[in-house]
């Protein structure tokens, strides 16, 4: 049986420990490299977003749709508006994304394939609909569920069922509302 010294111990952990730094130095540029703009279609070079984004979120009704608008331009800043079918208030909520933001919102953006989503997801009819829009440059997709229903709870409903137009819709819907509430504030 080998007995190791504290000689030879302490030998082996400095071999050990430039090894040690270079694999999780490796790691750590690995990790980055997969959240850089080389590898996401809908981040820059600079790492901002390709094009405004806008998320619509508005309710049928007597007077038409009406609701609010969040607006965030590719360096991350953002506002919010109401809105009455085509006339908009002056902003009443205003923030900004951070780096980190505009990556989780590019990746779901890409993770979902919104480039391949369609203008118009199909649903079912419902009288005034919860209609939902999500506007990317000039690549536009839109998606009524029934009134009053939330995000949430559309999502929960086609949980157990395969991938959808829906699900993917609703997915990249949910991460975006869940930016803008935190990073925009009223004025």
């Amino acid at each position: 049986m080998r007995l190791f010294t504290m000689e030879k111990l302490f030998d082996l952990y400095q071999r050990l420990i430039p090894v040690t730094i270079l694999v999780s130095f490796l790691g750590f540029m690995t990790a980055m490299a997969m959240n850089t703009p080389d590898n996401n279609p809908f981040l820059t070079e600079e790492g901002h977003l390709i094009a405004e984004l806008e998320f619509q979120d508005g309710q049928m009704g007597f007077v038409g749709i009406s609701g609010i608008s969040w607006t965030i331009l590719p360096n991350g800043n953002c506002q919010a508006a109401r809105f009455i079918n085509d006339t908009f208030s002056p902003p009443h909520q205003t923030g900004k994304l951070d780096q980190q933001d505009l990556v989780t919102l590019s990746n779901i953006l890409f993770d979902q394939n919104f480039a391949d989503l369609s203008s118009e997801i199909p649903s079912e009819p419902t009288l005034n609909p919860h209609s939902i829009t999500i506007r990317l440059g000039e690549k536009l997709s839109t998606l009524e569920l029934p009134n009053n229903q939330s995000i949430e709870y559309a999502l929960i409903k086609l949980q157990n069922r395969h991938e959808t137009l829906q699900s993917r819709f609703l997915t990249i819907a949910q991460v975006i509302n869940r930016l803008v509430q935190q990073h925009c504030e009223d004025n």
